[in-house]
């Protein structure tokens, strides 16, 4: 039938026109919906990401800025005071009750500079003088270390005393006050919270008492107990004889077989018949258990090895 005249009924011209009109909704109509609709909803899923991206960097930086934000106020709470008479007055008073204290004698405190950084922080320099011994300068770097505040020492200069144990010693000293410290009128000096216990400080200090400063170093040597022999000398390893001993020959005499043997690391050869023994460097016995023609059983070590003609001793047969 022509479609055309399958057409001529107003009713299927109709249901012929909407079926072609889906057609050109589903080719014509949906990409350009796609193309306007699904580029935007891509755009949404790029910014998604990007945004939980920011959101993440965000977090991350609030995190290391709270951080920063405990370890600074920590930092401010052992910095010298803001004030600066106080700061360097108490702070120098400070130092000679220790080394005083540690048993220094004739010290003093040369004042040095005092630096600002980047308005962050100012820098103070302090020179500590004095003569002592080495235990006492050793007690004194141990307070020092063990007080919990922002200082440091730069370096120390010592210089022996001629036919005397006491040393000249010259000592350099940074201290530091934040920008956030608080005014006050007098200096709170506090042991550090992880300080070495008194028995771990006292063998730290006398390891540095024990030191011959002025000598080169000598580690130190084990001392062996009084009247106990040394250990005797490890025994030498022992040769293996085996790859050079060679079964050379079977032969008959006298109606008896008898095999030959040849030790070629001790320059010896054997002839001996079923029951003979002998000793392959001087120590392993070797029993000849069984002779054949072409092959010879030996006892050794409480072992049966079975060797043929022209082979050595560690060529054997399981």
């Amino acid at each position: 039938m022509n479609i055309f005249e399958h057409l001529k009924s107003p009713e299927k011209r109709e249901k012929f026109l909407l079926v072609l009109t889906g057609l050109l909704l589903v080719f014509v109509i949906g990409p350009v919906g796609y193309y306007y609709y699904g580029a935007d909803a891509k755009k949404l899923k790029i910014q998604r990401t990007k945004l939980g991206e920011q959101l993440e960097t965000l977090e991350k930086e609030t995190r290391n800025a709270a951080e920063i934000k405990e370890r600074l106020e920590k930092l401010t709470a052992i910095s010298l005071p803001s004030n600066a008479d106080v700061a360097q007055s108490a702070y120098q008073n400070w130092l000679l009750d220790q080394a005083r204290a540690s048993g220094l004698r004739e010290t003093r405190v040369d004042q040095g500079s005092m630096s600002t950084v980047k308005d962050f922080y100012s820098r103070y320099t302090m020179t500590l003088r004095g003569r002592a011994s080495l235990a006492q300068l050793a007690t004194f770097l141990g307070r020092f270390q063990r007080t919990d505040h922002l200082q440091l020492i730069r370096s120390v200069s010592i210089s022996p005393l001629r036919e005397s144990q006491e040393m000249d010693v010259t000592i350099k000293v940074e201290s530091l006050v934040l920008k956030q410290a608080k005014p006050s009128t007098s200096l709170t000096m506090n042991d550090k919270p992880d300080a070495l216990s008194a028995d771990a400080e006292r063998k730290m200090r006398q390891t540095i008492v024990d030191r011959a400063l002025f000598s080169a170093y000598v580690p130190p040597t084990l001392q062996r107990a009084a009247n106990v022999p040394p250990p005797p000398p490890p025994p030498p390893p022992s040769f293996d004889h085996a790859p050079y001993t060679y079964v050379t020959a079977v032969v008959e005499v006298d109606g008896k077989l008898q095999v030959w043997f040849d030790v070629r690391t001790e320059a010896k050869k054997y002839r001996l018949f079923e029951g003979q023994s002998f000793r392959l460097g001087g120590t392993l016995t070797c029993l000849v258990k069984q002779i054949e023609f072409d092959k010879v059983v030996i006892e050794a070590a409480r072992e049966l090895f079975t060797i043929r003609v022209g082979k050595s001793f560690i060529e054997y047969e399981d």
